[in-house]
C-alpha cells in the first residue's frame, strides 16, 4: 500500500497542508501517519488498504498531526518530529561569540528538556544547536556572519520556554526528588530568564539559560 501513487499523492498532499498550518513535520512521520489513519480506517470498514487509502484525506491526516503536537494536550511532549515553519527568511549580522553562547544555551535547554521528560523540546533544541554550530563552523573567517532571523526566533522562543517551566514548573537540572544543591543550578537558569533571549545578536548580551552556562 505504501508503493502505491495514492499513498504517496497523500503524503506529499497532508505535508503541503501542514505548511499552510505553519508546521514543518519530517516526512517519514507523515508516512506513518498516513498509514496509520489508513489502516484505522480498514479496519473499521471491512476494507483493505489499498481501498481505504482512496478515502482518507490530507486535512484528516493533517488534523490528526496538529492534534498530536497540540502542546496544550496531554502526551504532546512525545511528538517529536513537528517543528514551526520559519516564515522570516531575512538574515542578520551576528558576533561570532555571541553565537557560540547561544549554541550552549540551545544545548543546555536541551539537556533539561531531556531530563525533564520533554522530547519534543529536546529534540528540537539539539537540532538548533546542530544548525547554529554548522553554520559557525562554514564560517570561519571574521568576527561576525549572518544568521538567519528566523533561527535566532525560534531558537529564544526554546530558550524561554524552557527557562519558563524551570521557574513555573519546577523543572530541574537533576529531577531526581531528593534536594542536594541542584537548585542553586536552576535557580541561576531562572535568574537568567528575567535578562530574556531576545537582545540583539549583534551587541550579544543573550540571558536565559546562557546566564547559568557561561558562568
Amino acid at each position: 500500500m505504501k508503493s502505491t501513487v495514492k499513498f504517496k499523492a497523500l503524503v506529499t498532499e497532508a505535508t503541503a497542508v501542514l505548511l499552510t498550518r505553519g508546521l514543518e513535520v519530517e516526512p517519514v512521520a507523515v508516512r506513518e501517519v498516513v498509514a496509520h489513519v489508513v489502516e484505522v480506517l480498514a479496519q473499521r470498514t471491512g476494507m483493505n488498504a489499498e481501498e481505504a487509502v482512496h478515502l482518507v484525506t490530507s486535512e484528516t491526516v493533517a488534523d490528526a498531526i496538529v492534534r498530536a503536537s497540540d502542546q496544550t494536550l496531554e502526551g504532546a511532549e512525545a511528538v517529536r518530529a513537528v517543528r514551526p515553519v520559519r516564515v522570516d527568511a531575512r538574515t542578520v549580522s551576528a558576533a561570532v561569540r555571541a553565537l557560540r553562547r547561544l549554541v550552549m544555551a540551545v544545548a543546555h535547554a536541551g539537556k533539561y528538556a531531556s531530563l525533564n521528560g520533554d522530547g519534543c523540546a529536546a529534540a528540537q533544541a539539539m537540532d538548533l544547536a546542530t544548525e547554529f554550530g554548522a553554520a559557525l563552523a562554514a564560517d570561519r573567517v571574521g568576527e561576525e556572519t549572518e544568521v538567519p532571523v528566523g533561527l535566532l526566533d525560534e531558537l529564544a522562543q526554546v530558550v524561554e520556554s524552557v527557562a519558563r517551566k524551570v521557574e513555573v514548573e519546577g523543572w530541574s537540572i537533576c529531577p531526581c526528588g531528593r534536594v542536594h544543591e541542584q537548585e542553586d543550578v536552576d535557580v541561576k537558569v531562572g535568574a537568567g530568564h528575567a535578562h530574556g533571549c531576545r537582545a540583539g545578536p549583534s551587541t550579544a548580551r543573550p540571558g536565559g539559560l546562557v546566564a547559568d552556562v557561561s558562568q
